[in-house]
């Protein structure tokens, strides 16, 4: 491999691995990050490519995580930055990795159970395999999570190690959680008090712990804090044997309202670009999609765009059920291979309507686009035509 900074701490990382495997656990699949063009550019490419020759090969089940085009539309992208792309994703598979696509990959594409360790370098990803699965996995950064996968071992720490599972801080809310906007905001208000800290949450009305919603808690709170895992009372498996912290932060709707004045602003009456509402962070599963044109069933169209991002799995999924025609009759776009980190919207000057929390973070701020946040339904009543 040629020289240079990645390569180089990629190189300190396998000799690391390889060495004293007492302090090192056995892992069982792998999934990395990084892998977007427009995040790694062509010294990522470069490496990528120069590794996929090198004869190494992964070891264990490797996916990997959305890029920045769909590789069905290759007509909407800088045609460099979809070659790129692809180039990425040909030299992974090369080494071994499946072409999954998503950040979601506990849905289909690398199905984990409680109690396995993995090595996952996507931070909405580990958090549900911790938190809603019980699986063990660190927050993995990409390098790392790589040589894992060649390698079949992760380091003993963290989440490895029982004290590195242990809550260090108590979260109540008390109030209503409406929809999965609300989630998300809550998710986002505990980051940012968290920091690195694993939390313990305990939620007062629990009537709408639905999969989608505990999906946007989880990936706000990756967006803003550091922590691996949430204990959330009721859900994550052996959460009634975790000694519960006694310090105590209660959040109510006033914390969640500032969250969302930070990430959210009024629509221009007269915006320059277009308006576009961005729903898939996470990636939606195929029971989300069948919410959505359910939500949509007395809706004969919208009046600005709507773009979904899902994964190739479901996308194909949802082709062979007709949800797809069905979104697209009244002006949904279904995405797939990429995450909302879309390469059109690089240069784009579109105004974002997103019901997701850490899409509006980044869209924000790598692509200094306008957000305003608003959950799926308050989208609809807004911009459906009957």
């Amino acid at each position: 491999m040629k020289t240079g900074l990645n390569e180089q701490v990629f190189k300190k990382i396998l000799d690391s691995l390889q060495t004293g495997k007492k302090e090192y656990v056995r892992i069982s699949s792998a999934h990395l990050s990084g892998i977007s063009y427009l995040n790694i550019g062509d010294a990522g490419l470069e490496f990528l490519e120069d590794l996929s020759r090198s004869g190494l090969r992964f070891k264990v089940k490797t996916t990997i995580n959305p890029g920045c085009v769909d590789f069905d539309t290759p007509m909407e992208c800088d045609p460099k930055v979809f070659e790129k792309q692809k180039k990425i994703v040909d030299s992974l598979k090369a080494i071994g990795a499946i072409e999954s696509l998503t950040c979601t990959p506990y849905l289909f594409d690398n199905v984990v159970k409680k109690g396995q360790k993995i090595a996952w370098a996507e931070s909405s990803a580990v958090l549900y395999a911790n938190s809603i699965i019980g699986a063990y996995t660190n927050k993995e950064g990409s390098l790392t999570a790589l040589a894992s996968a060649i390698l079949g071992y992760t380091a003993k720490s963290g989440i490895h190690r029982g004290k590195g599972r242990r809550p260090k801080i108590f979260f109540e809310h008390r109030g209503e959680l409406n929809d999965e906007l609300d989630y998300g905001l809550l998710g986002y208000a505990m980051g940012l008090r968290a920091g690195a800290k694993i939390p313990y949450l305990r939620l007062t009305n629990t009537r709408n712990l639905y999969p989608a919603y505990l999906k946007q808690l989880l990936a706000s709170f990756g967006t803003s804090g550091g922590a691996p895992l949430i204990w959330i009372e009721g859900v994550t498996p052996g959460f009634s044997k975790v000694r519960k912290p006694r310090r105590k932060i209660v959040l109510d709707k006033h914390e969640l309202e500032s969250v969302k004045e930070t990430l959210s602003e009024e629509l221009p009456s007269n915006p320059n670009g277009k308006i576009v509402f961005i729903t898939g962070c996470p990636h939606y599963s195929i029971e989300e999609i069948e919410n959505l044109n359910e939500a949509l069933k007395n809706v004969r169209k919208l009046s600005v765009e709507a773009w979904v991002f899902t994964s190739r799995t479901v996308y194909l999924e949802a082709l062979r059920r007709g949800l797809s025609e069905n979104m697209s009759e009244k002006g949904v776009r279904l995405f797939k291979d990429s995450c909302v980190m879309y390469c059109s919207l690089k240069r784009s000057d579109a105004c974002i309507i997103t019901n997701s929390v850490k899409a509006a973070y980044y869209l924000r701020n790598s692509f200094r686009l306008r957000t305003v946040l608003k959950s799926f339904n308050e989208f609809v009543n807004t911009y459906g035509v009957g």
